[in-house]
Parts: C-alpha cells; structure tokens; sequence
C-alpha cells in the first residue's frame, strides 16, 4: 500500500458524488474506481476525475490498486456488498446504517476483523468542530454529571418520491435510516451504550408512504435518558442538546455550539466553512480512515460502536412496528 490511499466508491448518486468531490484535492486519499448501476448518468465525473467507471463490483475487488471500497448505495444492499469485500481483502468505509439488523452487523464486522482488516462507518457529523467541542466539554465534566441528552435530525423526503427512499424496506421507522442514525450515534458517543427503547412512528402528513413522525425515548446504561426525533416532512433541522447538573450544551447545523452554565452563564460559538453539507468533515472522515488503514490513529467510531449502534437501530424499527419497549 503506497502513501496515497486508492479507493472505489460503490453508489454514486447524491451522497456518493459528495464523497468522491470532497477528496479531489486530497494528497492522501484518490477515488480511482467507480461502480454504480448506470454508468451513463455519471460518465463525465467520472471523466473529470480520471476515475475508471463499471456497473460490475468485481472489477474493483479485483483491483490491486484498491485498498479501500466505499459503500454509498441503498441500506438493504449493504450486507451483500460488505461481506464480498471482507472476502476480497479489502478495507471498508460504508454509509450509514452499517446494516438494518445486529445479527448481520455483527456478521459483517466478524468477517473484516478475522481477516484483519479495518471498518469504518460514514458519519462525518463527529468529525463537525461543534461535536468535537461537545464532547471535550462532557467528557470532561465541564458542566457536571450529565442527565438527558435530546436530539433532532429533520428534514423533507418528499423530494425522494419515484425514488429508493421512496420505501418502507428502505426507510423503515420514518426518518431513522437516512437522518435519525446521525444522532442516535451522536447519542453513542456523548452518553455511552443504550439499555432500550421505546419508539412511536407515524405517518401525519407527509405525501409518500413514509413515516413523518418517529419519536424514540431513551435509556442508557449509565442510568441517564434521552429522547430522539427524527421528522421526515418538513424543513431541515439538526440539533444535539446535552444537560448536566451544571449547565447545558447545545450544537445546531455543524457550525454552531451553545454552552449555558449555571455558574458562567452563556456563550455561542461559531465555526466558518462548516455549513451543510460542511465538505471539510466529509473529507476528514475519509482521510483519516485512510490514515488508519496506513497504520495511524484509528477512526473515531469503533467496531464496538458500529455493532451496538446496528443493534439499537434494529431495536428502534422493532419498537416503532410494536409499539414496546425493546431491550438492547
């Protein structure tokens, strides 16, 4: 493996193109494969960037140039695809949600570790200057123990009718899959692993056959709660607040950071060139999988974090269809 990464991205739509675009000025990471179902759609990016273009996977697990496949392709294609290149050798970096049950999230992650190689998951959002802010204050107990962690990820997927969002399979538990998994790992990492959870989704409003309202209530294991909200029918909000005998903090966008304390009073901050969708943390969350796969410092959210998160969201899905609580 030389100093400079070489990847394949498999899925270039939307998202995808926004990962191949944050690197292209990168000295350490290179997109050099590209797999999607429609070649003809994408030919002049591909073109752009000098990035060969196939509708075949096998053509970059067969790739020596390839180190790294980057998964950006529906949710339910993600088992399949991971375990193929567990089985080529080859390191993964795949979208968020890893998987939509814990046994196959589990399954996957088993077969990267035997083979020693290196997994990451694409939740750039811990890579924002707010959240890293965040959890320097919680972790270090700035504002006091904390108590209850609230989350919002809302956003408007009518736009996606016609397409595969435009799914119950897809999109099961309303917005959870494409928005709320941000902050239910957003959750993970400043509060810790999640006891269980009690979930209700609805459809109120919204035009396509996607739940608009998920509402998920949240125990953790250190005793502390939590309640996640994830609206998929109207405009886009993102917003973590977390609260501590001492205060509270907030982060709104990936730019804004809030600090209320009982002691000093309150303070905001703001991080210029972060707005949506703050490509800077797009690219550092791929540069610095590369780093460890180039023997570095590892990637932020650990295997560990990635199986218990796949769980928990499986769990969330089982409340929301049930209407119980679910122990993780």
């Amino acid at each position: 493996m030389g100093d400079v990464v070489g990847a394949a991205i498999v899925g270039l739509g939307r998202w995808g193109q926004l990962l191949v675009s944050s690197v292209d000025n990168s000295t350490s990471f290179r997109f050099k494969r590209a797999i999607t179902r429609t070649p003809s759609k994408v030919d002049t990016f591909c073109e752009d960037r000098k990035i060969a273009l196939s509708d075949n996977l096998e053509d970059a697990l067969n790739d020596d140039s390839i180190d790294v496949v980057v998964i950006a392709t529906p949710h339910t294609q993600h088992f399949e695809q991971l375990m193929a290149v567990a089985e080529a050798g080859k390191h993964v970096f795949c979208e968020k949600p890893w998987t939509l049950t814990g046994k196959e999230g589990k399954q996957a992650l088993d077969a990267f570790k035997s083979r020693g190689l290196k997994v990451a998951i694409g939740h750039n959002r811990r890579f924002a200057p707010n959240s890293i802010e965040m959890k320097k204050i919680l972790d270090s107990k700035q504002l006091g123990a904390p108590i209850h962690i609230d989350g919002h990820f809302d956003s408007n997927l009518a736009p996606a009718g016609g397409l595969w969002r435009d799914s119950r399979k897809e999109s099961p538990a309303g917005g959870m899959t494409s928005m709320g998994i941000h902050a239910l790992d957003m959750f993970i990492n400043m509060f810790g692993r999640i006891k269980d959870v009690n979930v209700q989704s609805l459809r109120v409003a919204s035009p396509i056959d996607v739940d608009d309202s998920t509402l998920v209530r949240v125990n953790f294991e250190n005793g502390c709660t939590g309640h996640l909200t994830t609206l998929s029918a109207t405009n886009t909000l993102w917003r973590i607040s977390a609260y501590c005998l001492g205060g509270w903090v907030e982060i709104r966008d990936q730019d804004k950071i809030e600090i209320s304390s009982i002691a000093e009073g309150t303070s905001q901050s703001n991080y210029p060139g972060f707005d949506y969708p703050a490509m800077a943390t797009i690219q550092a969350a791929l540069e610095c999988f590369g780093s460890d796969v180039t023997g570095g410092d590892s990637f932020p959210v650990s295997a560990e974090e990635i199986d218990h998160a796949t769980t928990v969201l499986e769990a969330i899905i089982q409340s929301a269809e049930s209407g119980q609580t679910i122990s993780i």
